[in-house]
């Protein structure tokens, strides 16, 4: 049995009941030193009261009771017997003095419930060798209780926690300090089965933080793949134990506590402590440990779905932004449309007798320019439900022969305002879709051609980057764009410039939505009076792939 340290000492609270005054003072000079408190009483009777005392919350209650047998009022071995029948006190160790060398009367206070004997006159050496046996086992239940009261308030605190990285933290704070550990680490399993560090504290925790372990290496893989808590005494003679680990942090490992995270059955992750400070790591560390880890990965748990309820109330909150503003412009778009059909058909069939052949033949060019506007609005609104919902599997991109499609799809609009269109000789191969990636150019050169200078020139290319993408650009003779008119930009149902603007405002929402789940970025660069560069990114394609021969396309293509 580990004897008691001083500062453990001082909580122990040691009742001496004996009549004879000068054993009492040896026996409290004897055990004061050794940092333990003394009562005493002369007799059973007030020893009684004494204890009951304590039971009752109006005094300390005493760890140990030291009882002489031959009291006046009530004797040892009576007080013995009632301490025994009452359930207040079938537990407190009691260790009897005697001077008889009976064997008969020995028994008898065995039996009467003593935990103890000592022969008096009381020798030093032994008095102090049983009274630690009994107090430390009393000290051990006594470290158990706190450890579990301290169990339960951090339950309560994790589970009162909504951040992931401060439920981490606190696990590992509340770890260290109660497995006396020289290193705690808490590790989660990623979506491929491996286990990736997430936090760490103590002795080389920056090293082994984001630290990967494939699925069943090393312990905390063993304890994870087995779903079993493990108890490593001596780590380096472990065929389970990943010497990596002493090779980042520069300090061996001697023994390990590996727990698993389980969260209605299914393991999250594992939770780690490495080298016990004073001595090994016993089966009631690892017991503790296993109750920690319950409260761990129910807060983990927690933190994890209150993060992905978050993202999906911002998700929702943005769609939400998206349809109001929907509400607020497309509709009047389409309603204004609507407005102008229904206008010219009613002027149409209440005067069509009398309005000149020329004249008729411009109505009839408005309404299906309206109706032609209603469908644009329409097609573009399915493309840009369409880029939210679809998946698709990405492919060399032949840019030359899109741009070209693109720019035939404007071709109207580009012989009535005389613009200048400028495009390189080759292309850089880019991985894409096709057909989402022409609607970008389409919503690009359209936009230059429009806010661009009187004539518009254009011009168009593409720039490889250091980073493994291309940015492909549009460049512009327009105006160009303020701050405020650029932190504007590809936002839903945004136009350009609600004054010059000829289009619903979707465009640059759905570059965006397609660029964006084509794994690139949009950007715009502009100065007042210095036109402006609207450009997107996607990635280049490896050496060795190419944009398919002409042959091998489809001629419906």
């Amino acid at each position: 049995m580990q004897a008691l340290n001083p500062a453990e000492a001082t909580d122990v609270l040691i009742l001496i009941v004996d009549d004879s005054p000068a054993l009492v003072e040896t026996l409290t000079d004897i055990l004061s030193t050794q940092g333990y408190q003394i009562e005493s009483r002369n007799n059973g009777l007030k020893g009684w009261e004494r204890l009951v005392a304590g039971a009752e919350h109006k005094a300390p209650m005493p760890d140990l009771l030291l009882l002489d047998l031959n009291m006046p009022e009530m004797d040892g071995l009576t007080l013995l017997r009632r301490l025994r029948a009452d359930e207040r006190f079938a537990l407190l160790p009691v260790i009897i003095l005697t001077v008889e060398a009976d064997a008969d009367l020995r028994l008898t206070v065995l039996e009467a419930g003593a935990s103890d004997y000592l022969p008096k006159p009381v020798q030093t050496f032994e008095l102090l060798a049983r009274v630690k046996t009994f107090l430390g086992l009393k000290l051990a239940e006594r470290l158990q209780q706190r450890r579990m009261e301290h169990l339960i308030e951090a339950g309560r605190t994790l589970l009162s926690t909504v951040d992931l990285d401060s439920v981490l933290q606190r696990v590992m704070q509340i770890a260290m300090v109660e497995m006396d550990a020289e290193s705690v680490s808490i590790w989660l399993q990623g979506s491929d089965g491996s286990l990736i560090c997430r936090a760490a504290s103590g002795i080389g925790a920056a090293h082994v933080l984001g630290m990967r372990m494939e699925a069943g290496g090393g312990i905390v893989g063993w304890a994870l793949e087995h779903q079993q808590p493990v108890l490593v005494p001596d780590a380096q003679a472990d065929p389970r134990f990943h010497w990596r680990t002493d090779e980042l942090t520069g300090f061996p490992t001697r023994d390990i506590v590996a727990v698993p995270l389980l969260v209605r059955g299914v393991n999250i992750g594992v939770l780690e402590a490495i080298n016990k400070k004073q001595e090994p790591f016993s089966p009631a560390d690892m017991a503790w440990m296993e109750v920690l880890a319950s409260s761990a990965a129910a807060a983990i748990a927690n933190a994890r779905l209150f993060q992905t309820l978050r993202q999906r109330t911002v998700q929702l909150q943005a769609r939400n932004e998206e349809l109001d503003a929907f509400a607020h412009t497309v509709a009047h778009d389409l309603k204004s449309s609507l407005a102008r059909i229904v206008g010219f058909a009613e002027t149409l069939d209440e005067h069509h007798a009398k309005i000149p052949g020329e004249e008729l033949r411009r109505y009839l060019r408005i309404m299906a320019q309206s109706g032609r506007k209603m469908s644009r609005v329409v097609d573009e609104l399915l493309l840009l439900a369409g880029v939210r919902k679809m998946e698709l599997q990405l492919s060399p991109l032949d840019m030359g022969s899109i741009v070209g499609e693109a720019l035939q799809r404007l071709a109207d609009m580009v012989e009535e305002r005389q613009a200048e269109i400028i495009q390189p000789e080759t292309w850089p191969v880019a991985q894409g879709y096709g057909p989402w990636v022409e609607e970008v150019w389409v919503n690009y050169l359209s936009n230059a051609l429009k806010y661009g200078g009187q004539p518009p020139r254009v011009e168009v290319g593409a720039t490889p980057q250091s980073d493994g993408q291309v940015r492909f650009w549009v460049r512009d003779n327009g105006p160009g764009l303020t701050p405020e008119a650029r932190a504007r930009l590809f936002t839903p149902f945004t136009r350009l410039d609600q004054v010059r603007a000829e289009g619903h405002g979707l465009g640059l929402s759905i570059v965006r939505r397609i660029v964006d789940k084509l794994g690139g970025q949009v950007g715009v660069e502009s100065e007042t009076g210095r036109g402006s560069v609207f450009s997107f990114t996607l990635t280049s394609t490896p050496r060795g792939n190419s944009v398919p021969d002409e042959a091998d396309k489809n001629p419906a293509d």
